[in-house]
């Protein structure tokens, strides 16, 4: 009898410490539950995230698009200055390995470019002084991008043609110019024989 009583007393005295236990127990099994739920939902934006730096898309990226190239327009009137911007909805490349597609719309990194491409962009112009009645230029270009020096990364040839229109006239170019540094400074000069028209152009390619 006096060892179920000891066997009864010790149980009895143990069993806060039991209670005292299971409590932790389910508490860290709660908190480690909790920490994985909120890890599984951030993943999504996590590998969101991480795509979008792999491809070259972030936030500064977008704002340096608003950084516009430098051009000038010899006309018979005299010479006009503008700021241009550039989109470019696609480019075929053949220059980059079989692991990188050969088709790219809207994003094209450096390489995609100046390793050898043919792209189609789209730029609008605004003069700082008018022309005729307006101060915006549009054009749309098939442009041609050829390494010369150490596959384009220090020279690149490019050749193509362009359509402008200025103050509600158009005019066809034929183009050429260089590319350097590896693809981020481009210089173009663009040249209409029906009109008499020279246009240079300094471009800074962040995409």
């Amino acid at each position: 009898m006096q060892e179920i009583r000891r066997s009864f007393f010790n149980w009895n005295y143990s069993l806060p410490s039991i209670i005292m236990t299971s409590k932790r127990f389910f508490f860290h099994t709660r908190s480690i539950l909790l920490l994985g739920l909120i890890a599984l939902a951030g993943m999504p934006r996590a590998e969101a995230q991480e795509q979008e730096e792999r491809r070259g898309i972030s936030n500064s990226w977008l704002l340096l698009q608003a950084v516009p190239s430098l051009s000038w327009t010899g006309l018979p009137a005299g010479t006009h200055f503008s700021f241009e911007w550039e989109l470019t909805p696609v480019l075929y490349s053949w220059g980059m390995t079989r692991l990188d597609p050969p088709v790219h719309f809207f994003f094209v990194t450096q390489p995609e470019r100046f390793a050898g491409s043919v792209e189609f962009n789209i730029t609008t112009q605004w003069y700082t002084s008018r022309i005729g009645t307006s101060h915006w230029g549009f054009s749309g270009q098939l442009m041609a991008h050829l390494p010369l020096v150490e596959y384009g990364e220090y020279l690149g040839l490019n050749l193509g043609v362009a359509r402008y229109t200025i103050a509600g006239s158009s005019s066809n170019f034929i183009a050429g110019g260089f590319s350097t540094l590896f693809g981020f400074l481009h210089y173009t000069v663009k040249y209409s024989p029906a009109d008499k028209m020279v246009m240079h152009s300094i471009d800074f390619r962040f995409f």
